[in-house]
């Protein structure tokens, strides 16, 4: 019994010791910050007294308890000291030099008060080292100004945060200021709260400020201890678009940042700056995981929003990469790389092209994985996922307008378009093969969410007009014009998830396409001239040109000469001969919704004649959705056609599945 009664004696005694030293050093700490900012001349003298007090409490012990004291007293100061390092390691950083100073004179003042208080030179030196740090540290105005600005923003953000509900534990831990003006916040959150309870717009109202200069994120991904809030000096809608670092020609030297060919899509493609990043951060759109595998990017905005600046700045960056083909269909506007087509591999200008170009990446895409079953990396381990390389590049495809080429797009087209958009990111993350989605909205009423889904949380949003309820692809960020409301201004997402988008003002493209012609055009050939080349293998499956730019001469040639092609073709075979051997149009098998011909026409045009007719036109290899667009023979009927023409040497049958293409023999 007696026992137990000492040990919770003991007990209480130490609560009662450790709620004394709290209560001491809060004591303590409130006093010194009102010396800091009353009496800081003074500082010095209250460290020197500080050191005296601890330096009799260390002898009063001694002489009560005996020499054994020592240990005790030497542990008891080392865990002070360490206590105290902490403090200042927590503190602004204009504060953290002279803070550890003063902890070091005190720490000398200390020892000396213990073991040379009799000594007269020591005292001088007290005196000495006193007076200098009063009047270089404590008496300095720059300083001074530094601390008690940091210590009131701090005040007055924490009564923002509290004003909005935060918990006693969240608390402003740091500030600090760039030369642009702008101020970051460390913050961190306490148990009862969340980063996402503080939006920038709420803390603008508190601060009385405008909601534009107001940034409010997490301070990295996961992590939900810990925030940043940035004051930016100047309001987002007075900062300027900062030009294309590409468009500048010393960046585009050998060796420099973005010369052709030096970059790699496994970095990210550079599309603005982050807004409310102290170090003027760049921001990148990427299209490739960690892993590495390829992951479709989606694109959304208004009209009027920046979408096409934001669009050409990403293929700009693109083209710059040597290990990246860049292709793309646009058959609502003909306008996504209007202005960098020398340097693409592909632009799609008609639905049933971009069909054509997805049911191709899609053959790509299994050709792809079964050849990495075999491939080894430069180290000599077995590839899992097609990793880009000058000589094995990424594919990416965009597709402008996604909202209206559905509404667009005949019944057949829809479902096709939708069955391969569904299907293709599925299976193409392996192969190094990614998909992008531009789009005006992203409401689910008009793009389906199954789409949306296949970028996640990997898009880039821009202001949409309508009002848009709950998150963005499972984030909290307002894409309204109260949160995006200047032009150019975008939330770029990470593949990874995970991460808190980025609030981004764009680089601007546009201006140099518009008003700097003559040096956007230099530019674009310098990067066409590096950008990589497809192998012939994989240029037959997809159907493409190996080199950049190698679709505009064929298009070129069919628009300076429309009527060569019919000419050629009756001379190449003779009507008749293919009436004799494939027959006349069977009316019957026509659709009478798709046969624009009448009768007499049809009947005096045999089936096979039309087929060669339109593959001389083409001067290319067709699909079979395109030989049945243009030639209006029903799919079953030209299947058969095509068979016995590939049978008897007139047309040759090139890929395999979905990316068969046809063209006229030799």
């Amino acid at each position: 019994m007696t026992t137990a009664n000492s040990t919770a004696s003991t007990a209480n005694v130490l609560r009662t010791t450790g709620r004394a030293v709290k209560t001491t050093a809060k004591a303590s700490a409130a006093a010194t910050r009102f010396n800091v900012r009353h009496w800081r001349r003074l500082l010095p003298v209250h460290v020197i007294a500080a050191g005296g007090v601890a330096a009799a409490a260390a002898n009063v012990s001694v002489w009560v308890w005996g020499p054994w004291a020592w240990p005790v007293v030497a542990l008891l100061a080392v865990m002070l000291w360490i206590w105290l390092d902490g403090i200042i390691g927590g503190l602004d950083h204009s504060v953290k030099a002279p803070a550890a100073a003063q902890l070091m004179f005190g720490t000398v003042c200390t020892l000396i008060f213990t073991f040379a208080a009799g000594w007269l030179p020591a005292w001088g030196f007290i005196l000495a080292v006193g007076l200098v740090l009063a009047v270089w540290w404590w008496a300095g105005d720059t300083v001074f100004t530094r601390y008690t600005a940091s210590e009131r923003r701090a005040r007055s953000l924490g009564a923002a945060l509290h004003a909005l509900g935060a918990c006693d534990a969240t608390r402003v831990t740091s500030s600090s200021t760039n030369a642009k003006g702008d101020v970051e916040y460390e913050v961190f959150i306490g148990d009862a709260d969340r980063p996402e309870k503080f939006k920038g717009e709420d803390i603008a109202h508190q601060l009385h400020v405008d909601t534009a200069r107001v940034i409010a994120r997490r301070h990295s991904a996961g992590n939900s201890r810990r925030m940043k809030v940035t004051i930016l000096h100047a309001a987002a809608s007075a900062k300027r678009n900062i030009p294309h670092p590409a468009l500048d020609p010393a960046n585009r030297v050998e060796g420099a940042a973005w010369a052709p060919g030096s970059r790699s899509v496994l970095d990210g493609l550079a599309i603005g700056r982050i807004l409310g990043s102290v170090e003027d951060v760049e921001s990148f759109a990427r299209i490739f995981t960690s892993n590495p595998d390829a992951k479709c990017l989606g694109i959304f905005g208004g009209t009027g929003s920046g979408k096409t600046n934001t669009s050409s700045s990403l293929l700009l960056s693109a083209i710059a990469c040597g290990d990246l083909v860049v292709s793309g269909g646009d058959p609502v506007k003909i306008d996504l790389g209007e202005y960098l087509r020398a340097a693409m591999h592909r632009r799609a200008e008609t639905i049933d092209e971009v069909i054509a170009d997805l049911e191709g990446l899609e053959a790509l895409s299994r050709d792809r994985i079964q050849r990495l079953k075999t491939m080894l990396d430069a180290e000599g381990n077995r590839m899992r996922n097609w990793i880009p390389t000058p000589e094995r590049p990424a594919f990416l495809y965009l597709m402008d307008e996604l909202t209206v080429l559905l509404k667009q797009a005949n019944a057949r087209q829809y479902d096709k378009l939708i069955t391969l958009m569904e299907s293709l990111p599925k299976h193409v993350r392996q192969a190094g093969i990614a998909i992008g989605f531009i789009t005006q909205s992203i409401n689910a009423a008009e793009i389906p969410t199954t789409l949306t889904s296949q970028y996640g949380s990997n898009f880039i949003g821009h202001q949409v007009k309508k009002a848009h309820d709950g998150e963005v692809q499972g984030w909290d960020v307002s894409v309204t014009e109260k949160g995006l409301p200047t032009r150019g201004q975008c939330w770029v997402g990470h593949p990874d998830g995970g991460h808190q988008p980025n609030k981004t003002l764009a680089y601007d493209s546009d201006t140099a396409i518009t008003k700097r012609q003559k040096e956007w055009d230099a530019m674009i050939a310098e990067y066409a001239a590096a950008r990589p080349v497809i192998s012939e293998h994989e240029a037959k499956i997809v159907g493409w040109p190996r080199t950049a730019g190698g679709d505009l001469e064929p298009a070129q040639a069919t628009e300076t000469a429309p009527e060569a092609a019919p000419q050629a073709a009756a001379a190449f075979i003779d009507a008749d001969e293919l009436d004799a051997e494939f027959g006349e149009v069977d009316l019957s098998d026509v659709d009478g919704d798709s046969a624009e011909l009448d009768a007499e026409a049809i009947a005096d045009v045999p089936h096979a004649a039309r087929v060669v007719t339109v593959l001389r036109e083409a001067q290319g290899p067709l699909p079979v959705g395109a030989l049945e667009e243009k030639t209006k023979v029903p799919r079953r009927t030209l299947q058969r056609l095509l068979g016995r023409l590939s049978q008897d040497g007139l047309i040759i049958r090139e890929g395999a599945s979905t990316a068969t293409v046809y063209r006229l023999a030799a």
